[in-house]
């Protein structure tokens, strides 16, 4: 049976293929049959799919569970903003998030454009196909399926109540993650289009169109991996904001080929000769690890806490990234073939687009390192049906080969920022004079301040490798640390006295970014080196509101805690007499002054 929502989605793919269908036949045979329909069927189908979004939030609101994917993700006793963020809490609600925007993203194309140039005619083209794609997805695993369906025998039951949302997901940082990850998964696709029309045609168009764009989706991607991690330090308690857990990993790979494409495009606009293959080559890239990123979700192969578990949608998934990187690597190569040979002045090494590909190289190796630690495992379980890990600690192997790119990265962003050719001979000191300070720091011996613990089980078991990398001093990011700190300031202080209004604005973006960038890796040192863990902490719950000293100068407090019977629970775990403890609010005094007010431990049990 046909239900109203998914009415809408038959609706909205229909107008989309009549869209397509228009701009099709204005590009190949140059008819302008459809051609007073184009933007009128992608602004339909944009209106269809927002209605239908809004349906589906109206569904969660009226707690209607005779929708199976409502009953699943709602109760009556949740509050109204987790009903309406219900709506993204499982795969059915998500995609149809994503195609909604993939469409948002069309309909602006169209209004802006009004598809006069055959590169936006060419790029909605691409959208529109990708878009329709994901309309198919949707109507696969549709949030708008009834418990009816198959079960002939509940017709006229109406479930009392939902089955309620997860715990973990009961949480203010659901509310922003979720839409801020899937708004930047579906803005990309606008660069990809614009990438995959000029490696067909060499429009040089492409990069002033797919420009905001990237910076958007760039935007978006990286604030919600920094919600996400705020989200998984207070909820998980992974002990930190990063853990290099699969999905989070996933994310964190396209953000890195993006943020290498944005640098090698703001080199392209200048020149269009350089970057002119690496460019669009990064933002095709960046849709396909998207796509990639949403497999390590949807596939269930992934060990994570994040992953949805496996859907019928995972094999459309791949079927989509495989013809995306098919496409991109034959017309890039056919690009690269084609490329006349280029007669230039012999300026050596030390030049602004050399360090660039230094930068865009230090970058993708960055995403094979992240990409490689969550793919091996699954790959050596497909094809030879064994459970194993990229090491005997994950985190430490990220770690361990993250770290010496991240201080060549540093070095570049330095150099680069305010590479000047007449300055050169001294912007080329000043960089020797850091590596050499931070080699030095290497060597540097401490307690226990090195890239990987020496009394971890990790340091005992892997190749001798991991020794010589893991014996790093840390003490080796501070040297390349200060030289970035100081270039972006000098930076910034230089370009502050522009006359251009955008170009002041333009610097301090400029700044914000590196100097966040510089930032999160110090904070990201000093809190992964400066933790101390306390084992075997038993604290009664008849201690409440009382100062247990744990060791170590700490002490704590249990503030409040809750519990579920164990009936309800539907199992058994840390109990009190016939209940189930479900959260524990804490507060941690170090020297018996408060330095954590607050950490929620929630049952995973429902």
């Amino acid at each position: 049976m046909v239900t109203f929502g998914d009415g809408l989605l038959y609706a909205s793919a229909v107008a989309g293929v009549i869209a397509l269908a228009g701009l099709l036949l204005k590009e190949l045979k140059n008819s302008d049959v459809l051609k007073d329909l184009i933007s009128p069927m992608i602004l339909a189908c944009t209106w269809l799919l927002t209605f239908a979004y809004l349906l589906l939030t109206y569904y969660f609101v009226a707690g209607d569970f005779t929708l199976e994917y409502v009953w699943q993700y709602s109760s009556r006793d949740l509050p109204l903003i987790y009903k309406i963020s219900g709506a993204w809490a499982g795969q059915p609600g998500t995609y149809l998030l994503w195609v909604w925007v993939i469409f948002l993203s069309a309909a602006w194309l169209a209004l802006t454009t009004k598809h006069a140039t055959p590169l936006s005619r060419r790029t909605q083209i691409i959208t529109l196909i990708i878009g329709i794609y994901f309309i198919l997805i949707t109507r696969v695993l549709t949030p708008f399926k009834t418990i009816y369906e198959g079960r002939p025998d509940l017709i006229g039951y109406i479930p009392p109540d939902g089955s309620g949302l997860n715990a973990l997901l009961v949480n203010f940082w659901m509310i922003i993650h979720p839409p801020l990850m899937f708004i930047g998964y579906a803005a990309i696709t606008i660069p990809f289009a614009a990438a995959i029309v000029y490696l067909l045609t060499k429009d040089d168009g492409w990069e002033e169109l797919s420009r905001q764009w990237s910076r958007f989706t760039w935007l978006f991607l990286g604030m919600g991996i920094a919600v996400g991690g705020v989200w998984a330090y207070l909820v998980l308690g992974w002990g930190g904001f990063w853990a290099w857990d699969p999905v989070e990993t996933a994310s964190f790979i396209p953000w890195l080929t993006l943020t290498a494409y944005l640098h090698a495009a703001a080199l392209h606009r200048k020149n269009r000769s350089t970057f002119s293959i690496a460019a669009p080559i990064l933002a095709a890239v960046s849709f396909i690890l998207v796509l990639y990123a949403a497999i390590v979700v949807r596939s269930g192969l992934f060990n994570s806490v994040h992953a949805f578990g496996e859907a019928s949608t995972g094999t459309l998934l791949i079927i989509s990234l495989f013809a995306s990187a098919l496409v991109s690597g034959g017309l890039g190569m056919r690009r690269y073939l084609e490329e006349p040979d280029k007669i230039e002045e012999d300026r050596g090494f030390w030049n602004k687009t050399s360090i660039f590909y230094v930068t865009l190289l230090v970058f993708v190796i960055l995403a094979f390192v992240s990409f490689w630690g969550i793919t091996y495992p699954v790959f050596i379980q497909l094809t030879q049906g064994l459970k194993v890990g990229v090491a005997s600690d994950t985190k430490n192997f990220f770690n361990v080969w993250s770290y010496p790119f991240t201080l060549v990265l540093l070095l570049a962003l330095g150099f680069c920022l305010n590479y000047s050719e007449k300055e050169k001979k001294k912007q080329k000191k000043i960089l020797f004079i850091v590596a050499g300070l931070t080699i030095i720091a290497m060597l540097v011996r401490l307690d226990n301040f090195y890239v990987l613990d020496h009394n971890s089980p990790f340091w005992l078991r892997e190749p001798e490798i991991y020794k010589l990398i893991g014996s790093i001093s840390l003490l080796s990011i501070f040297p390349p640390l200060i030289y970035a700190g100081m270039a972006v300031a000098d930076y910034l202080i230089r370009n502050l006295g522009a006359t251009s209004k955008r170009a002041r604005i333009k610097s301090t973006g400029l700044t914000m970014v590196h100097i966040a960038v510089v930032l999160i890796l110090l904070g990201s040192i000093i809190s992964s080196t400066r933790e101390e863990k306390i084992e075997g902490i038993n604290i009664p719950l008849s201690a409440k509101g009382e100062l247990v000293d744990i060791g170590k100068g700490y002490a704590m407090k249990i503030v409040d805690f809750s519990t579920r019977s164990l009936t309800e629970a539907g199992g058994e775990a840390a109990s009190s007499g016939d209940y189930t403890v479900q959260s524990v609010k804490l507060e941690v005094y170090k020297s018996f002054s408060r330095v954590s007010a607050e950490d929620s431990c929630r049952s995973l049990s429902r």
